[in-house]
């Protein structure tokens, strides 16, 4: 499945929770590379970005 598609597929299964709400997705593409996915989805940019601040702080603190 390529990129494209999986964007289309993630921003589908946004609308169906029929909420405001956004998601990044990453994915390993093959053996060298990883992909990732934004889509947002009625989702105000200030709360998106206090989000993904606290994604950041979570994944950081938890890396060994």
């Amino acid at each position: 499945m390529d990129q494209q598609e999986l964007q289309k597929r993630v921003e589908a299964f946004l609308a169906d929770l029929n909420l405001p709400s956004f998601i990044i997705f990453g994915f390993k593409q093959d053996e060298k590379e990883f992909g990732f996915i934004a889509s947002y989805r009625q989702m105000p940019s200030n709360v998106a970005i206090k989000g993904l601040t606290w994604a950041l702080h979570d994944f950081v603190s938890k890396l060994p």
